[in-house]
């Protein structure tokens, strides 16, 4: 604006020649500055060369305006202005050489023009330009201590915060990216449009591991995972942790499908394979489940939900394996988080209620327990399948909660129920994998003031498949205090005999598969009479499960069943119709059949 103002007055005061020199100078600086401040010193970042060139520049500019108009116009008293020439440019300067030539050049320009003076006006201009050269000098060098300062301190904070960086994005556990930062990535790889693999990885046996050896051991053990996963050096692969035991991992590329499985089961049967910590050998396994962009998802939360979904698959159908998301199965997940979002959301205190299946005994002729079924009225899904918000609780982690909620109604319907009467609770794998779990059920117990006797936990073969010496250890406790534990849906698992030596058990029931198949089975006859009379030489109770015929029941008393569970003697009932089965059988006993006797 100034150079502007100053070329209008040389355009009013100028003429010929002196108007062309002089308006041309200061109209060309007042552009230059102009092209400077919009384009070149607010774009993007200068080196230290540029702009020692820019300063050089701009003080040459103001010095040359000066010198032509005094060259044209001299005026003593003018001179001066190369004093505060010396003075501005010794601000605008960022290194020692450039500082001394712009502070050279106008002194020595003063001292030129003033030697054409008298020797007294020589002698107070000299005087000035000596005190000018030192007050730009101390300016300089003040201003490039301040600058330099400055430098330091932004160079102390960016190092500080790419270490803050640093800290938000590993975990500081294992030292991998964390959560937060594998999600950045993915983002960044969906914006860019770059197809990846995600996989979720989840250890098998970690937490019986953390709760017997402690969290030292147990952390241990996640760095010797960790270590062991990034060691395999697989390329285009980012490892990260998300939390617990879990952990992700990104392969880049457009890799096949059949590559993806191939590298997961590397990473599995490396991750697999004992850990030397503390004088101890320690096993894990892990299961793992893969999703892809963009074929399986347009998003990171899309992409994250069906690997997990596909993890879930592993760990209960393929544990130890890695699975990759079905897309066929997209409506089945969507549902499963639906289910899960109204688990979250909803109020299970009043939702989830219990119905009640008789246990009837064909040598007593009486109903002598009740299994406690349970069930959800949600008010946004209507009535839910036990199997699918089962699984989703699992899943979502909400299954201890239910269970909480469950078993206490169960105990306050069975302290309304005749001392002969017991209770049959379905547990879940997450439930007996957790001692303090376990210890509140029994707390629960004690603080209902019922016998531990009447009470019977059942468990299936895939709940204690994953960690079976963690099952057993809190299995016995549960035996100890008095409770009893049946095996549930013995023989539709893989190695179920195993379970009948390995676990402590009191009763065994049969799956329904080899039950509906006794009228016309002779295998699935004889294998239910093998196992009635296993259980009696073993003192274990047998429940024949899924009876609901006549026929059923004429083929089955022959071989002297213990206890029968089914259609035929009581569909699963509210709690009102359990109680009014028990005090309606002691003056009208429930009798589809003769009495069938027990062999000694």
């Amino acid at each position: 604006m100034y150079y502007l103002f100053t070329t209008w007055k040389h355009w009013q005061f100028e003429t010929s020649g002196e108007l062309v020199f002089l308006a041309g100078m200061s109209a060309g600086t007042a552009l230059f500055f102009y092209y400077l401040r919009q384009h070149k010193l607010t774009g993007g970042a200068l080196s230290f060369g540029e702009l020692e060139l820019v300063g050089l520049m701009i003080n040459a500019l103001l010095y040359l305006n000066t010198l032509f108009y005094l060259t044209v116009h001299f005026e003593q008293s003018k001179l001066v202005y190369f004093a505060l020439i010396a003075m501005i440019s010794s601000t605008t300067c960022v290194s020692p050489r450039a500082t001394l030539l712009s502070i050279s050049a106008p002194l020595a320009t003063l001292y030129w023009f003033a030697s054409g003076l008298s020797d007294e006006l020589l002698s107070q201009y000299v005087s000035i330009a000596i005190a000018s050269a030192v007050g730009a000098l101390a300016m300089a060098a003040l201003v490039r201590k301040t600058m330099l300062q400055q430098i330091d301190a932004r160079l102390l904070a960016d190092e500080m915060a790419k270490k803050a960086q640093r800290l938000a994005d590993t975990d500081m556990l294992t030292g991998v990216p964390n959560r937060r930062a594998i999600f950045d990535k993915i983002d960044y790889l969906v914006r860019q449009r770059r197809p990846f693999w995600m996989g979720i990885f989840d250890l098998d046996g970690f937490k019986a591991i953390n709760d017997v050896y402690g969290h030292v051991i147990g952390d241990n053990l996640l760095c010797a995972v960790v270590d062991r996963a990034t060691d395999l050096d697989l390329e285009g692969a980012t490892f990260g942790r998300i939390g617990g035991d879990e952990f992700i991992a990104i392969f880049s590329g457009n890799l096949s499908e059949k590559k993806v499985e191939q590298l997961g089961m590397n990473v599995i049967e490396e991750i697999s394979r004992p850990y030397p910590i503390d004088l101890l050998q320690l096993t894990v396994g892990a299961s793992a489940g893969f999703s892809h962009f963009p074929s399986m998802g347009a998003s990171g939360a899309q992409l994250y939900e069906k690997a997990d979904f596909a993890l879930y698959k592993a760990k209960t159908q393929l544990r130890g394996h890695c699975v990759v998301f079905d897309s066929t199965e997209d409506e089945e997940m969507k549902r499963a988080i639906e289910i899960e979002r109204a688990l979250r959301e909803g109020d299970l205190e009043t939702e989830l209620y219990l119905q009640f299946q008789p246990q009837y005994s064909p040598e007593l002729q009486r109903v002598v327990g009740f299994e406690a079924l349970a069930r959800w009225q949600s008010p946004t899904l209507g009535p839910v399948r036990p199997d699918l918000f089962i699984r989703a609780a699992e899943r979502s982690g909400h299954i201890r909660k239910v269970t909480d909620i469950l078993f206490r109604k169960g105990l306050a319907e069975l302290a309304n129920w005749p001392e002969d009467i017991s209770l049959s609770f379905n547990l879940s794998a997450q439930d007996i994998s957790n001692q303090a779990f376990i210890l509140s059920l029994l707390g629960q117990i004690m603080e209902a003031g019922i016998s531990p006797s009447r009470i019977e936990f059942e468990i299936t073969e895939t709940a204690v498949m994953s960690d079976l010496a963690n099952s057993r250890t809190l299995l016995e406790q549960l035996r100890a205090s008095g409770c009893k534990i049946a095996l549930d849906d013995f023989g539709s698992g893989y190695s179920s005999f195993e379970y009948l030596d390995q676990l402590p058990l009191d009763k065994v029931k049969i799956d329904r598969s080899f039950v509906r198949k006794v009228t016309h089975s002779v295998t699935s006859r004889e294998i239910v009479a093998g196992v009635i009379g296993l259980c009696r030489k073993l003192d274990f109770r047998c429940v024949l499960e899924g009876v609901e015929t006549e026929a059923e029941m004429d083929v089955l008393a022959k071989l002297q069943p213990d206890l029968i569970q089914g259609y035929l003697f009581g569909r699963p009932m509210s709690p009102e119709d359990a109680l009014r089965m028990i005090r309606d059988q002691d003056g009208n006993p429930v009798i589809c059949h003769s009495p069938v006797p027990r062999s000694a």
